[in-house]
């Protein structure tokens, strides 16, 4: 009887670490190629590999929050760019919620700096020193790209904190068409359709958003 327990023992023990034996390495290659299966936003990507998905935030970038303006817009470029297109991640380490950082690169283009070049992208300048994205932010807020065409845009790390207060001395905001009040740039409710108005004129015909506290 006990002979056949242990017989049945190390039967289950070898099938177990057989099993695990065959399971997909946690950790991708470094780097590695797959095909883009998922856009979650203007800086996250779902990228397949060997039946294995992996959720890769795109390092030294950070793009506007899905409430901001150009939230949409940002996820979209990024879609209308690799989604379903077979793509090169190069990485060494994950954020604190486990995502890969990786740069991402469609053939020779490397799509990180594409993003910040086009004004979908802030350079994520505290966690990246890197001169080329630097650059690209800079030549984009020169060029009023994308995001930068706001009078104010309002940086997403700061978006998050709730920190996305109007300056004192801006003078323009935002309405809607059938609205009764008007907002800062960044606000969830004129993300997909707002009008400039200066502030002087919107103080006399509207009253200030309640969510985003104009001035």
């Amino acid at each position: 009887m006990k002979r056949h327990f242990r017989l049945a023992l190390v039967v289950t023990f070898t099938v177990v670490v057989s099993v695990f034996a065959l399971q997909p390495s946690t950790d991708p290659p470094k780097p590695f190629t797959g095909k883009v299966v998922g856009i979650s936003d203007g800086d996250t990507i779902t990228v397949l590999l060997d039946k294995q998905q992996h959720k890769i935030r795109l390092e030294g970038i950070d793009a506007p929050e899905s409430g901001q303006a150009f939230g949409t817009k940002a996820k979209q470029v990024l879609s209308d760019k690799i989604f379903g297109k077979e793509v090169k991640v190069v990485w060494s380490s994950r954020d604190k919620y486990k995502r890969i950082l990786g740069h991402v690169y469609l053939d020779d283009k490397w799509i990180n700096k594409e993003l910040v070049e086009e004004g979908f992208a802030w350079h994520y300048v505290k966690y990246s020193n890197d001169k080329d994205l630097a650059k690209a932010e800079k030549d984009a807020k020169e060029g009023k790209k994308g995001l930068w065409a706001d009078p104010s845009p309002i940086p997403p790390w700061d978006f998050r904190k709730g920190k996305a207060d109007l300056p004192d001395d801006l003078d323009t905001v935002y309405i809607t068409a059938s609205g009764k009040k008007y907002h800062r740039a960044s606000c969830k409710y004129v993300a997909k359709s707002k009008m400039p108005i200066s502030l002087k004129e919107a103080q006399a015909k509207y009253e200030p958003c309640s969510v985003c506290k104009p001035k």
